[in-house]
């Protein structure tokens, strides 16, 4: 198969696809290679350096689609637009950048996906019943607590994983024809993330679906705004201002409703009643602490590969000591897929939290959060504890992310750095007193956010979508 590197399109008018932080990230590195980018393609998207259909292309090379799970189907869904296979590439890697050619479907599988689909509209006809929360790969922590706690009920519900990494609750189901069976079952779907799945995505427009999402947003979030056939029955957030001023220009529903984020009914709860599933158990957390201050740091993902943090472990572990602090990293789940507490090498002071399980049990007993532009800012506000932004690189991240939602005034609740020494005289200052409790208070009152338990509520109102005719 025919290979290329960054070096080969240098001269070469491109467009990349799709629209979303990857392809931005891609089409600045292309840029950077010597290539000239005319814009973005993308199948739904509107904008105006983003083409939908060949017709409003310039003369191009080729197109090139960012890494991701879809290249297939966003490649598919270009050629129907009117775009030459022979000119669509897929970026393979990164580090370096690498890219092979699409090949288009054959007679064959063309063949096969019109017997599925067939297959697809017989299975339509089974009646529906249950409430299924749905996952990929692996469960998050909204749909996890909220399944776990309806499971208790010993009701019609039930946890699919699709693609399942490992076993998130012990009640999931992962086999792949139950998973499509009890999906065509469904009388309500929930989920906390958007798919591509071809099945759930033919199944949502059938059933009533509801979307936890994982999050008030800094950042902007493309949503489901641009899939024409989606009109999900709602969308749930920890706060009614969000739900009236941003999240309809995001996510398609017929309700907005403020029950708040089942993952932050363990900011509200005792240790013995939060959800333990998926979380390192509450005895490591006892351990580790013991006596001494907990420092949590949770960054965002980088979609521009820049995910690795400056951070100089051997200052940070004699300000540890100095302190009497533990220091806790998670990272996102992409970055970190190990599955115990790992030691930072040569610092019992520093910790990294698998980046695949649920922190917010230990989250919750935190006495300082470090992220950056994470919408776990907001979640810990419940805690009425220091937040500290370390935004080192806030111009690189915008620049790929695209504008964010809400002002920096509205999100900071606050201290902030901007290099590492800084964050090492926030943290001291920040362990030592509580400077900005009116601040978060006022954001509290803005968003008008719910400090209530979700999952009550929550179960109760999907029994009732259960029920209706």
């Amino acid at each position: 198969m025919i290979q290329r590197e960054a070096k080969d399109w240098q001269g070469q008018r491109l467009y990349i696809a799709p629209d979303n932080p990857a392809g931005r990230n891609l089409a600045l590195l292309m840029q950077q290679q010597g290539a000239t980018v005319l814009g973005m393609v993308d199948n739904l998207k509107q904008g105006p350096d983003v083409c939908n259909h060949v017709s409003q292309s310039k003369p191009h090379d080729a197109v090139l689609i960012a890494p991701s799970d879809y290249q297939q189907k966003i490649a598919q869904g270009m050629q129907a637009n009117g775009f030459i296979a022979r000119k669509i590439w897929f970026c393979t890697g990164q580090n370096p950048l690498q890219f092979k050619p699409y090949k288009a479907a054959s007679v064959l599988k063309k063949l096969k996906t019109l017997m599925h689909d067939l297959m697809a509209s017989l299975l339509d006809l089974i009646p529906k019943g249950p409430v299924v929360y749905y996952a990929e790969k692996y469960a998050d922590s909204n749909v996890l607590v909220a399944f776990a706690e309806h499971d208790k009920l010993g009701k019609n519900a039930y946890l699919v994983v699709k693609d399942a990494q490992r076993c998130f609750h012990p009640a999931q189901v992962d086999s792949p024809w139950q998973v499509r069976w009890l999906l065509q079952r469904a009388k309500v779907l929930v989920l906390d993330h958007e798919s591509t799945d071809p099945v759930f995505n033919r199944l949502r427009t059938q059933t009533k679906v509801v979307q936890l999402w994982h999050g008030l947003p800094f950042k902007h979030l493309a949503g489901n705004k641009h899939f024409p056939h989606i009109l999900d029955e709602a969308f749930v957030s920890s706060s009614s201002w969000f739900n009236q001023q941003i999240f309809p220009g995001m996510f398609k529903a017929r309700h907005y409703l403020d029950f708040g984020y089942p993952r932050n009914d363990a900011l509200l709860q005792t240790p013995a009643d939060r959800c333990w599933f998926n979380a390192l158990p509450l005895e490591q957390l006892q351990q580790l602490r013991s006596g001494k201050k907990l420092i949590l740091y949770m960054p965002t993902y980088r979609d521009n590969g820049q995910n690795n943090h400056p951070i100089d472990w051997v200052k940070l572990q004699q300000f540890l000591l100095e302190h009497n602090a533990v220091f806790m990293m998670k990272t996102h789940p992409f970055l970190a897929p190990f599955d115990e507490l790992r030691q930072q090498q040569g610092c019992d002071r520093i910790f990294h939290y698998p980046g695949r399980f649920n922190v917010y049990p230990w989250l919750a007993d935190a006495d300082l959060l470090i992220t950056d532009y994470s919408s776990v800012a907001f979640d810990f506000l419940l805690c009425n504890k220091p937040v500290l932004h370390f935004i080192y690189d806030i111009e690189r991240y915008a620049q790929v992310r695209g504008q964010f939602a809400i002002g920096k005034e509205d999100f900071i609740a606050g201290s902030t750095a901007d290099n590492f020494d800084q964050l090492l005289e926030q943290m001291a200052l920040d362990l030592a007193s509580d400077r900005f409790a009116a601040k978060r208070q006022a954001l509290q009152q803005k968003f008008s956010m719910v400090n209530l338990e979700c999952c009550p509520v929550l179960i109760q109102y999907l029994q009732q979508l259960q029920h209706q005719s």
